[in-house]
């Protein structure tokens, strides 16, 4: 199924831009007239609305669709009960990630959409437009004799931040209140925002639209979805990583507060609270994150720089970032966050982030902007891996 190139709410709302002045055109909107006004109306406590046309449905059903998925991805799925809202990753032999993705495993999926009785808890994937052909062809070769199908039904996204009623992060399922049209839903958290994503039909989607704006729902563009993305230091991949991240590079995808080493999976448990889940069976890509977790630590991370804005300028989309002179890393797409000025995600050498903890770092600049890394980021693991602490004992040290 292809996407149109453009949602039909740009043309439907007033004021709606594709364009937000990174130079980049959007098969959405970037705003509706005042981009940073909508991030503060949210940041404040307003509810919105944000078009998600550019992203895709696909429905894995039948009576293995957790098992048969929870070998494939990073996130542990196969005990995951209907309702259960969460996130993954798939990665290539190698462990650098290829794909990341909404999860929502749902209950009834086949009456809802048409494809008759299924019983059986199905798991609905949330994937960006321009990943989801690439995602679906890798998926239908990996099925083999396992009784799924995998469908991409006709349906977009709509989400709702600080909506009126929501049951916290995490949650998943086929009908709310909130919008009657909708035939699936998954609860989030974005910048501490309370975020309802509803899965309409494509055919309904500017009668979904105007609903939800009767009801209180304010326009909310894509600059201000991505100004909360980066404060939460979520990359959109091949513009904010490159070919080589691996899942610790990233502290959105492996979560805070993991200790001890990996270990085999408990059957009863549930997904994690972040991407990947680092005690589960034997997965693609397994090995680099194990190895990683238990003996050492990623070559890069991502840190969110703030941009000096006195150059009346954006640093281009993936530029290098120096540090004096030398190249330490790229940046993503820069943009305005309402609070924060000119800010990018940049992948930069954990070096360098170590360094610039402990004021040892030298100037950082990206397309001859100034840069520095957030406070925030600014935080040095000295921890004794899992792992490489049972070697010595074993050694004796």
């Amino acid at each position: 199924m292809s996407v149109p190139e453009v949602s039909p709410i740009v043309a439907h709302v007033a004021a709606a831009s594709t364009q937000d002045g990174t130079g980049v055109e959007s098969t959405t909107a970037r705003h509706y007239g005042a981009p940073l006004v909508e991030q503060t109306r949210a940041d404040e406590g307003a509810s919105g609305v944000a078009d998600g046309w550019d992203r895709v449905a696909l429905l894995i059903t039948g009576a293995e669709a957790r098992s048969w998925l929870n070998g494939v991805i990073s996130q542990k799925i196969d005990a995951a009960a209907p309702g259960t809202g969460t996130a993954g990753l798939l990665l290539d032999a190698q462990g650098r990630v290829e794909q990341e993705f909404g999860i929502s495993v749902v209950a009834g999926a086949g009456a809802r959409t048409g494809t008759g009785e299924d019983e059986a808890p199905a798991v609905l994937l949330d994937v960006a437009a321009d990943r989801a052909d690439a995602l679906e062809e890798f998926l239908r070769k990996m099925v083999f004799w396992a009784q799924v199908e995998i469908t991409r039904p006709e349906l977009t996204r709509l989400s709702v931040f600080r909506p009126a009623d929501t049951p916290g992060p995490g949650r998943a399922g086929t009908t709310t209140a909130l919008c009657p049209r909708a035939q699936f839903w998954r609860t989030r958290e974005t910048s501490g925002i309370p975020v309802t994503d509803l899965w309409v039909p494509r055919a309904e989607v500017t009668d979904a639209w105007d609903a939800l704006v009767a009801a209180g729902a304010r326009p909310t563009g894509g600059a201000a979805v991505d100004a909360w993305r980066l404060r939460d230091r979520v990359p959109v991949l091949g513009v904010d990583t490159d070919d080589r991240l691996i899942p610790h590079e990233v502290s959105a995808w492996i979560g805070a507060g993991i200790e001890g080493a990996t270990r085999l999976a408990d059957a009863a448990d549930g997904p994690s609270g972040a991407a990947v889940h680092l005690n589960k069976g034997c997965y693609r890509g397994q090995e680099t994150v194990s190895r990683v977790h238990n003996l050492g630590r990623p070559p890069r991370l991502l840190v969110l720089l703030q941009l000096d804005g006195s150059t009346q300028r954006l640093p281009e989309a993936g530029s290098p970032v120096t540090a004096g002179g030398r190249t330490v890393g790229r940046i993503g797409m820069p943009l305005h966050d309402a609070d924060y000025g000119p800010v990018v995600l940049a992948l930069v050498k954990r070096a360098v982030v170590e360094a610039a903890a402990a004021g040892t770092a030298p100037p950082l600049q990206t397309d001859g902007v100034d840069a520095l890394i957030d406070r925030d980021d600014l935080q040095v693991d000295t921890s004794e891996r899992p792992g490489r602490a049972a070697v010595n004992r074993l050694r004796g040290r």
